[in-house]
């Protein structure tokens, strides 16, 4: 297994806690939440990312690596402690990181003051925790839109929760994607555990062959000049949109970062020309 930055760290992390006589999931992502949070450690190179889920603050990518690191036994089968292997491991690579890490957890003997701490410091990370008694919030409706490009899941997730996005509203003509975490079904299944409904309205979408060759402002401006034409036959969708976005917080959704190369930013004109705002996300 070829290690990362990040999988140093997170070895580096369940190594520094089980000397404390910690071995828990939720510590060690809580924990990795923190060195993020306070001491940059995605100011350099990639890292995790959190959202707020049942639990607090949480990171699929980080359990993914749990995962790996475990079935390349650097890590017991809980994913809690790490093995001799691990040990080894982390005495071979460099660790820049060692005494941070160390400095900071020594300040927690816990899991419970891990999340006592960050609970305390971060209630946004908090708001769909099953840890706590949840308060009934008054959600405003609105309209949104949002591109995955460049966003890892938790990202995406962490940009929909904070949001408060009720219903995210696929317009991609083929719910398809090289990251296949944003493949419709399995999007679907992220959405559905964060509490995120979602509809895909495929009929808003652009040919994926119309999509070619694209780059030159012209070309996206020629592009989405032809796709304003069709979009009155459209309308009963951009309806139905309307309709949703009046009762509900809503998010388009597409592929690229910035909505003005993406055609949702088409569909957003005819939204905000019936008097209402979107914001891009």
């Amino acid at each position: 297994m070829k290690l990362f930055n990040r999988h140093k760290v997170l070895l580096n992390t369940i190594e520094s806690l089980n000397n404390q006589n910690i071995h828990s999931r939720i510590a060690i992502v809580k924990s990795l939440f923190l060195l993020k949070e306070e001491h940059n450690f995605s100011e350099k190179t990639p890292f995790y990312h959190f959202f707020a889920y049942k639990q607090g603050p949480f990171s699929h990518l980080c359990f993914d690596d749990l995962r790996k690191l475990r079935d390349n036994n650097l890590v017991d089968q809980e994913e809690t402690t790490i093995t001799k292997a691990g040990e080894t491991v982390l005495k071979e690579v460099r660790r820049e990181h060692n005494q941070t890490i160390t400095t900071r957890l020594k300040s927690f003997p816990n899991e419970k003051k891990i999340t006592d701490y960050v609970y305390q410091k971060y209630p946004q990370y908090t708001v769909k925790s099953e840890l706590i008694t949840q308060k009934p919030k008054k959600i405003e409706p609105g309209f949104f839109t949002i591109g995955y490009e460049k966003k890892d899941i938790d990202q995406f997730l962490n940009a929909l929760v904070s949001n408060q996005i009720e219903l995210l509203i696929d317009i991609r003509r083929n719910p398809f994607s090289m990251n296949f975490i944003y493949i419709k079904d399995a999007l679907m299944k992220k959405l559905k555990d964060a509490g995120i409904d979602y509809l895909h309205i495929p009929e808003l979408g652009i040919e994926s062959e119309e999509r070619k060759n694209l780059n030159t402002p012209a070309d996206y401006d020629k592009l989405f000049a032809k796709y304003r034409e069709t979009l009155p036959i459209k309308e009963v969708y951009i309806n139905r949109i309307i309709e949703l976005g009046t009762t509900k917080r809503i998010a388009l959704l597409c592929f690229e970062a910035d909505c003005n190369f993406c055609h949702r930013g088409e569909v957003a004109k005819v939204i905000k020309s019936r008097e209402h705002e979107v914001i891009n996300l």
